[in-house]
């Protein structure tokens, strides 16, 4: 990757008039992490009159969008590049998934029409369409096609459909279709051997946060995927201590680079490592406009299998690790397609195994070190949010803010599958959802379904 990325800056240095090469420069430095150069790459290439202006523009809006915090220039690009090309489909589809983390429900909706009409068979975009629908009609026609159009087997489509039947309350079909998505990927992500798993885990367990230095350092929240960590970042975001950053892609570079994955960690840095870490982690913040004395919450739930790199490398950090009912967080981790390095999200035992295992982690290193870790509990948190979020928010040194819980009134960018449910005051509703599919989960994990996470596989 970083050839490709030499290769198109030198030759973009050679031939500065090759508006292609500038256009190919920019989509590796976005692909290198190198944010501001790609946006100067691309805006070169519009400049040289590129071919199909409207995929730089649109490229251009996803940088914005999803690496520099900036939805508003996000959405200028996107209309830029419908007023360039109004039948191009991918601008009307971001406009709508923007749209959709902004909150702004009335333009998810038109930006998922406008693609729909545009890609007439295209399941994905109608189960956006629907799922932004506050409540589809149980015989809309677009529905019916959603379920024809899913029956070809294609994972996207059956997850899709599966969260639309789910929201109708018709839980046996959303299960047939989460379990058909799955059973899909499974086929072409296998899972991982468990005795590498334990193997590894163990050694990662071996591994100390090193002491805390400072206060006022960033907030890292973790935890296993669907436990919250979302609405968590939002209620922080309240408070005018506190900048989100959302799901920041800065550190699973790091740890790729270093040899890790998303949920392997990678080789511990030394000093001169660590220490161009730190420095490359301010240079992120202040590409981000983040000032030297603000501070800042990472929401990236798999950095928990990184705590001993990032602690190492920004002795000032704190770590909140968010967990929830284990059966809530296994029916919510089936639901969503993650990304293909988590390997055990397919499977019933293999997602029971890494909850069990994201417990052992967190139960340990908040035993370690008490100063540097802290653990939520969701269900603490929707007893009572004023307690808890004061008792937090104590541990980090800051004074409690009402604001903290008016989160659902935040229309800031936010990028999770409950996309809809963080803009919603809390409810009990968020809670048991398991329970709707408790007969199939017995049948897929028995007794287990009734025993705590610490009991023996």
């Amino acid at each position: 990757m970083k050839n490709e990325y030499d290769h198109w800056r030198q030759r973009a240095a050679r031939e500065p008039t090759h508006a292609v090469a500038h256009f190919n420069w920019g989509w590796w430095a976005a692909r290198n992490g190198r944010y501001e150069e790609a946006i100067d790459a691309y805006q070169r290439a519009l400049v040289l009159r590129v071919p199909e202006p409207e995929e730089v523009m649109t490229n251009l809006a996803a940088l914005y969008s999803d690496q520099l915090g900036r939805p508003d220039l996000a959405r200028e690009w996107l209309d830029r590049a419908v007023q360039s090309r109004p039948d191009y489909y991918p601008a009307h589809f971001n406009l709508g998934h923007l749209a959709e983390q902004l909150g702004d429900r009335p333009a998810a909706m038109t930006g998922f029409e406008q693609a729909a009409l545009l890609r007439t068979d295209d399941p994905v975009t109608l189960g956006r369409l629907l799922e932004t629908l506050p409540k589809p009609g149980t015989d809309d026609a677009r529905l019916r096609k959603l379920r024809h159009l899913a029956s070809d087997g294609e994972p996207d489509s059956l997850f899709s459909l599966a969260r639309v039947e789910e929201h109708l309350g018709r839980y046996e079909a959303a299960w047939r279709a989460f379990a058909a998505a799955n059973e899909a990927d499974r086929r072409q992500w296998p899972a991982w051997p468990e005795h590498t798993i334990r193997e590894r885990y163990g050694v990662l367990k071996e591994r100390p946060l090193t002491p805390l230095v400072g206060e006022g350092g960033p907030v890292f929240i973790v935890g296993m995927f669907r436990t919250g960590s979302t609405l968590l970042e939002q209620m922080l975001a309240g408070h005018p201590d506190f900048i989100p950053l959302g799901e920041s892609n800065f550190w699973p570079r790091q740890v790729k680079r270093a040899g890790g994955t998303m949920v392997i960690p990678a080789d511990l840095p030394g000093d001169k490592e660590a220490n161009a870490l730190s420095e490359a982690f301010r240079q992120h913040l202040r590409s981000l406009g983040v000032h030297a004395d603000q501070r800042v919450t990472d929401k990236r739930p798999d950095n928990l299998y990184h705590l001993p790199l990032i602690a190492r490398s920004l002795p000032s950090a704190r770590f909140v690790i968010t967990e929830r009912d284990w059966r809530d967080t296994l029916v919510s981790v089936f639901g969503t397609r993650l990304h293909p390095q988590h390997g055990y999200a397919c499977d019933l035992q293999s997602i029971r195994g890494q909850l069990q295992r994201c417990s052992e982690l967190a139960s340990h290193w908040a035993t370690q070190s008490p100063n540097r870790v802290y653990r939520v509990s969701y269900e603490a948190m929707m007893a009572a949010p004023k307690k808890e979020l004061s008792d937090l928010l104590s541990w980090l040194g800051a004074e409690w803010h009402e604001d903290c819980l008016r989160f659902y009134e935040r229309d800031n960018a936010v990028r999770t599958a409950s996309v809809w449910q963080v803009r919603e005051p809390l409810h009990a509703k968020r809670m048991g959802r398991w329970k709707h599919y408790e007969a199939p989960l017995r049948a897929g994990l028995g007794d287990l379904i009734d025993q705590p996470l610490d009991h023996c596989l």
